[in-house]
């Protein structure tokens, strides 16, 4: 123990200089964290004319995907029932590898490694 303290208090002399040159690398403190000023100015940007607020909302507006919906909630409930029975029908066993096979195939393949 002795022997490493020695050598802690015994640092070669380039140690302090790089020491000092290294400082700054590495990851910033909390406290010295830069807090952004310029938010308020960035946020600035999404604010819209009148005029362009009123191009998004028809542009959103006039697109097909924002009408209402013209099925029942009983239509859209039989539709999903009927796209899962689709998909049910599509659904095959798995063929996975049985707990048998996989230890014939361990016993096949498994062999002792090289130890150090």
């Amino acid at each position: 123990m002795d022997q490493i303290s020695d050598l802690r208090e015994t640092a070669p002399e380039w140690y302090e200089a790089r020491k000092q040159e290294l400082s700054g690398r590495d990851y910033p403190k909390l406290a010295n964290v830069p807090v952004s000023q310029t938010y308020q100015a960035d946020r600035s940007g999404l604010v819209k004319s009148a005029a362009e607020r009123e191009a998004i909302r028809e542009a959103f507006f006039s697109h097909p995907r924002s009408e209402p919906t013209y099925l029942t909630p009983e239509q859209i409930r039989d539709w999903g029932l009927k796209i899962s029975q689709r998909l049910e029908a599509m659904n095959e066993p798995v063929d996975y590898l049985s707990d048998a096979d996989v230890k014939s195939l361990r016993a096949r393949f498994e062999r002792p490694r090289a130890r150090r």
